[in-house]
């Protein structure tokens, strides 16, 4: 890209601008074509675009990604639609047939354990850590009752608030400790970033006086070990050789984190889908999952597999901190239809239903690793993909595909010069 402004001047004011005219600042200096400044202005309906505007800076236009439905999920006893956003070919299938099989044999059933939330205050370097703990422990009590009738007066009127005050000791060699006081908050339907460093914010001043203490800075922590949400996956009569080869790919995660860290974004796969199609902090959520799964010191996969006699039982447990309140979740109108045809009723509920789909396309994606391998089940559905990239017309795409089909049944691969190869015999047979 030749860019026609030199670097001193290239975006000065741009953040003032509005949208037009960032798209004509763009065109001016080459970065952008009348061609593409048409794409951007038409591909999207100006609702999101004006949307946009309102949740990030700079903006130029949309990105759009696919939106599709998971279905066959009964989860506690209740049917299910998955509203999943993803780009990725094979995840909404795979779940939907996974979700089938567990249905017509076995069952999903969850709880979640805790209900707080974790803020962070930091003190970088403490003089007396026993001094400190005694204050604190001292006026606890009334730290709560002041954050409760403050800062957190709403959470608190429908029920949540700050439960607790616990602190930590993070001993240093040859350095004074540095002190963690964790704050704990029932966020309610909420995710709760938000309110939380707030409440970590209003303690700052009022722990400096009360300590003595320098205090640092004050922050959630997407490490939530006091709410951690729970599923439970049994297929009963299952055949003895898959349900094994299930354990025996378990195991492998279990021991060697190379394989964990890709058994994981397997699980994140299902995961992450709802999350950005109900409007929440998928990064956020991540985050906490990855943590928790290196919380021993070695990174280990966040689902379990083990045959248990004939039946096949998996397990998920980590934290799922999500909304249904505030937010995108709010502003955003498809996260709105997603969360309707959801049909959750709060936040726990659906942190209940994107662990499920986690731990459902975390046996699909092993039950194809020990039947078919994973790149072939892919594949299949992968074809239309490799006829487009081809550049197949629409009128051939049905034909091509089934002879694309045979040849991955043959070969057991397939690439984009196979699907050229195909539409060119068609050409010359038409």
């Amino acid at each position: 890209m030749n860019i026609k402004s030199s670097s001193s001047e290239l975006f000065q004011g741009f953040s003032k601008l509005n949208l037009r005219e960032r798209l004509n600042k763009l065109r001016e200096m080459g970065a952008l074509t009348e061609e593409d400044i048409y794409f951007l202005q038409t591909s999207v309906d100006p609702v999101l675009t004006d949307l946009a505007e309102k949740l990030v800076e700079n903006v130029i236009g949309c990105f759009p990604l696919p939106l599709g439905i998971a279905t066959n999920f009964q989860i506690d006893g209740e049917k299910y639609l998955i509203p999943m956003v993803v780009e990725e070919t094979s995840i909404i299938a795979a779940a939907s047939k996974t979700a089938k099989w567990i249905r017509s044999t076995g069952s999903i059933t969850t709880e979640i354990d805790g209900d707080c939330i974790i803020g962070q205050v930091h003190f970088p370097s403490v003089k007396d850590f026993s001094a400190l703990s005694q204050t604190i422990m001292a006026y606890k009590t009334q730290l709560i009752e002041e954050l409760n009738q403050g800062v957190a007066n709403g959470l608190f009127q429908r029920g949540g608030g700050v439960c607790d005050l616990v602190l930590r000791e993070i001993p240093q060699k040859n350095q004074p400790s540095i002190a963690v006081l964790h704050v704990l908050l029932n966020p309610c339907d909420a995710m709760g970033a938000n309110i939380i460093s707030q409440v970590c914010e209003a303690l700052k001043p009022r722990l400096a006086t009360l300590t003595h203490e320098r205090v640092g800075i004050c922050i959630l922590s997407n490490l939530v070990d006091s709410k951690i949400t729970r599923v439970k996956i049994v297929l009963r009569n299952i055949d003895r050789t898959l349900g094994q080869a299930i354990e025996e790919a378990w195991v492998f995660a279990a021991c060697d984190p190379y394989r964990a860290a890709t058994h994981n974004k397997g699980v994140l796969n299902g995961m992450d889908a709802v999350l950005i199609a109900t409007g929440n902090d998928w990064r956020a959520v991540e985050a906490g999952v990855h943590a928790y799964a290196a919380r021993s010191g070695q990174y280990q996969p966040i689902t379990r597999w083990q045959m248990q006699g004939d039946d096949l039982h998996g397990f998920f447990a980590a934290p799922v901190i999500v909304g249904t309140v505030g937010g995108v979740t709010r502003l955003h109108p498809t996260a709105q239809l997603c969360l309707r045809l959801l049909g959750v009723k709060n936040a726990e509920s659906l942190s209940r239903v994107i662990a499920a789909v986690g731990l459902v396309q975390n046996l699909g994606a092993l039950r194809a690793l020990s039947e078919e391998g994973i790149c072939q089940g892919h594949m299949k559905l992968h074809v239309d993909n490799l006829l487009m990239a081809a550049g197949a017309k629409t009128e051939q795409i049905s034909t091509a595909r089934e002879i694309l089909q045979k040849i991955l049944q043959q070969e057991k691969k397939i690439s984009v010069t196979d699907a050229k190869q195909v539409l060119n015999d068609l050409e010359l047979t038409s």
